[in-house]
């Protein structure tokens, strides 16, 4: 799980990452891992593009300027595709968003649940 986190929180907060990454394994992984890994084959091989023009709601996108899974060029490429999608490009984060930074995830999501 490399991709979960920025480098900087790696750096800062190893016991910290050791701990989600053990309530990750334990919650997730250790299950049922073919259905896991089924789940991973879907997810990376799923495509909605062209499709996402008809979403019609508000949309918040965030991502972390460190996130190596989906990094800010795929959330510049959603709000491309989607009609008054607000994107938010954190300076700091990776792809755990709500680890590395709660309070600004937090407030991101009320603020935008407030205007809407």
């Amino acid at each position: 799980m490399p991709w979960l986190f920025s480098k900087f929180y790696k750096e800062q907060h190893p016991e910290k990452v050791k701990e989600i990454k053990a309530r990750f394994t334990k919650n997730y992984l250790s299950r049922n891992s073919k259905a896991f890994e089924r789940q991973m084959v879907a997810n990376t091989s799923h495509d909605m593009r062209g499709l996402l023009h008809g979403i019609n709601m508000p949309t918040l996108i965030m991502v972390g300027k460190d996130d190596e899974l989906t990094p800010p060029r795929v959330g510049e490429e959603l709000k491309s595709e989607i009609p008054g999608a607000r994107l938010l490009i954190f300076e700091k984060g990776g792809h755990g968003l709500y680890w590395e930074i709660p309070w600004h995830f937090n407030e991101a999501v009320l603020d935008f649940l407030g205007r809407v």
